[in-house]
């Protein structure tokens, strides 16, 4: 069940990279909710959930390398994602059921200027 709920985020994370809606739609539960607690909105059902994201006028890119963790029905995706000429980090967290996204949680961060008085603790390796 693990490696094939992995498949599951893999695929719907490609489909998402390329743009795929029909392909992330076949994946989502039916009763998906689609959450983003940051401008405060919750998309129900799989038609709302793909109809949001197909309304978005400024696509989301992959900027890099997606780091994905988790196990059984839990999954946590972060990736930064390129919108225009801004990068943003994105943290989705993933709840699947019946082998399809059924929940996902997810966080888009602005980058900000690091502190000063943190610098000497900083890795720069």
């Amino acid at each position: 069940m693990e490696q094939a709920n992995e498949s599951v985020i893999d695929r719907f994370l490609a489909a998402a990279e390329s743009g795929d809606l029909d392909v992330m739609a076949s994946l989502a539960h039916d009763e998906i909710v689609m959450e983003w607690p940051q401008s405060g909105e919750r998309f129900r059902g799989k038609d709302n959930a793909i109809a949001a994201m197909r309304a978005q006028e400024v696509k989301p890119e992959f900027a890099g390398e997606p780091r994905i963790i988790g196990s059984g029905d839990v999954w946590v995706v972060m990736v930064p994602l390129r919108y225009g000429d801004e990068i943003h980090h994105y943290v989705g967290v993933y709840e699947l059921r019946d082998g399809k996204v059924a929940h996902s949680t997810e966080y888009f961060g602005a980058p900000f200027p690091a502190q000063e008085f943190r610098a000497e603790f900083v890795d720069r390796g």
